[in-house]
């Protein structure tokens, strides 16, 4: 079966079938540790090739794996379950611009670094900004419902996808919904995409809504030697109503990892930093930022402040330069992007905390504590695996508990479906499966993927 399949396909798409070790190997992993070796890998270059991919995958029930630039931490583009990797990476052109209607229309291949610099030669903003923005792609991006430090203020990927293309197994073809700002007609089938994970379809193009870009941005590092008072400061400035662009949380353990590092950023007495900027109109950022540093007074933290850009990322270096870091605190690690409601942030690190003291095992808890998604990473040696286990559950059902979620943006795909069953009823679990069953009769879009 395979054979035929892989001589069709070779027809189809003459020089862009690998088959060789090399290239499998290349397309055998992600961003997270796991490895599955694929049967082939494609690399169309137009949407028709895709939907005759598709077809033919269809006929022959042979499971296709999506894949943008291998940027998942979750597994989600391994064919840990066998398979043909569909790689869309040339399909990577901007199809439509209009400045007026502040709408891009592009492909999935398109990097979003390239997106958002493209957009702002006219002033406009892409929003959504991962840390892998640089190399990761929009429908990357879209397939994890894909995040990052503005989320507090601007939101994630979904409040800026319009409409979708889709391809479906057998070759079918649709729109998700009208590329209209405003919409009533439809039933919105767009943000079932959003998410997804490539287990219901393949998105072929994407209408994309953009913003003004702000005039002026300026940040501020806070120092604190107390974790959960800098959490408390970052409800203080919420409630005086200022909605920061980035309120980016590094935790003590992180700390010493950059200690252990000598990062030229931070300081011995440091507990825990908070990256906070604002950005707007140049006025209302001078005023918000007046009244952040009377709060910072108040609470008596110190500070740097910027408002000059090249400045401003000499102070974001910290951020950046973190996850190369954190290695230095365990040879393994398991890393989960939890999320729950801002108000327990303070009770969610105490428990996190009583955790990692006397465990010999080093947890931080990083990332954009404005909208309550912690970046918790339990680092471990050989021979304590099932003890970090113990914790990763144990801090996962506390997060159920407060009513959050087990992935903000990253995803569930391989790594995290188990806990993802605990978050979810009996009857949201049947109907997602009928949604798969639905859209992927014969399941053949990334099996294994996302659903319990």
């Amino acid at each position: 079966m395979l054979d035929r399949l892989l001589k069709e396909l070779e027809k189809l798409l003459p020089g862009k079938v690998l088959t060789k070790e090399d290239a499998l190997l290349a397309y055998s992993f992600d961003a997270s540790p796991l490895q599955g070796r694929p049967w082939a890998v494609l690399l169309p270059d137009t949407k028709e090739e895709v939907l005759e991919v598709l077809k033919l995958a269809n006929h022959y029930k042979c499971p296709i794996i999506t894949r943008g630039s291998g940027t998942s931490t979750t597994g989600s583009s391994v064919p840990l379950e066998g398979g043909i990797v569909l790689s869309l990476t040339r399909l990577n052109r901007i199809l439509d611009f209009n400045e007026e209607e502040r709408v891009v229309h592009c492909e999935p291949g398109v990097i979003t670094g390239d997106l958002k610099r493209f957009v702002e030669k006219y002033n406009l903003f892409y929003p959504p900004d991962p840390s892998s923005y640089a190399f990761s792609t929009i429908g990357g991006n879209i397939a994890t419902g894909a995040g990052g430090p503005r989320g507090l203020k601007y939101g994630t990927t979904k409040d800026y996808v319009l409409a979708l293309e889709v391809g479906l197994p057998g070759g079918r073809l649709i729109r998700t919904g009208p590329k209209t700002l405003k919409k009533s007609s439809h039933y919105n089938l767009t943000p079932l995409f959003i998410g997804s994970e490539g287990t219901l379809g393949v998105i072929l193009s994407a209408w994309l809504r953009l913003i003004p870009l702000p005039k002026k941005r300026a940040l501020f590092l806070v120092r604190s030697k107390d974790e959960a008072k800098l959490l408390g400061f970052i409800n203080q400035i919420l409630r005086m109503g200022i909605t920061p662009s980035s309120a980016e949380f590094i935790d003590q353990t992180s700390l010493l990892a950059l200690k252990l590092s000598n990062h030229p950023l931070v300081k011995s007495e440091d507990k825990a930093l908070l990256l906070l900027e604002v950005d707007g109109k140049a006025c209302c950022v001078e005023k918000e930022a007046q009244a952040i540093e009377r709060a910072l007074g108040d609470f008596g933290f110190s500070y740097e402040f910027s408002s000059d850009t090249s400045d401003m990322e000499r102070l974001w270096e910290v951020r950046r330069s973190l996850s190369p870091s954190l290695r230095i605190l365990g040879s393994k690690k398991l890393s989960d992007d939890l999320t729950i409601p801002r108000r327990y942030n303070v009770e969610f690190l105490s428990y996190l905390r009583s955790h990692e003291k006397g465990s010999g095992i080093h947890i931080t808890a990083f990332g954009h504590v404005g909208d309550g998604n912690f970046h918790v990473n339990i680092y471990y040696e050989e021979g304590d695996e099932e003890k970090a286990k113990k914790i990763r559950e144990s801090l996962i059902k506390k997060v159920l508990e407060l009513s959050g979620t087990v992935s903000g943006e990253h995803g569930i795909g391989f790594t995290k479906k188990a806990y993802f069953a605990m978050e979810l009823s009996e009857e949201e679990l049947t109907l997602m499966r009928s949604l798969k069953a639905l859209f992927d009769p014969y399941g053949i879009l990334n099996p294994g993927v996302k659903i319990p």
